[in-house]
């Protein structure tokens, strides 16, 4: 019992780098929900949903997130998934 607490931990394996998409809740609530839920679906892609990201003009606007960091804006969910993916390609994480 005593020699556990002074037994090495197990290392966890290094877990890959992953690109980080954050969503406004406001937002999710006027269109960008559809493009959330495709992007669920991937591995590649840790996805965070804000209470606020302090882009109300933006959300104002029409909807968006952001892709590492960077502000990505769309009319619809579908053409937000492709400028997700567009910004991605140009900006990788890795």
């Amino acid at each position: 019992m005593v020699f556990s607490l002074f037994k090495k931990k197990k290392e966890a394996q290094p877990q890959p780098f992953k690109n980080r998409v954050e969503f406004c809740i406001t937002n999710l609530s006027l269109g960008a929900a559809d493009a959330y839920d495709i992007l669920m679906e991937r591995d590649d892609i840790d996805i965070e949903e804000s209470g606020c990201t302090s882009h109300c003009e933006i959300c104002e606007q029409g909807i968006f997130a952001i892709v590492n960091g960077e502000v990505v804006t769309a009319d619809d969910a579908e053409t937000l998934v492709q400028a997700i993916d567009e910004e991605l390609k140009q900006n990788p994480l890795f």
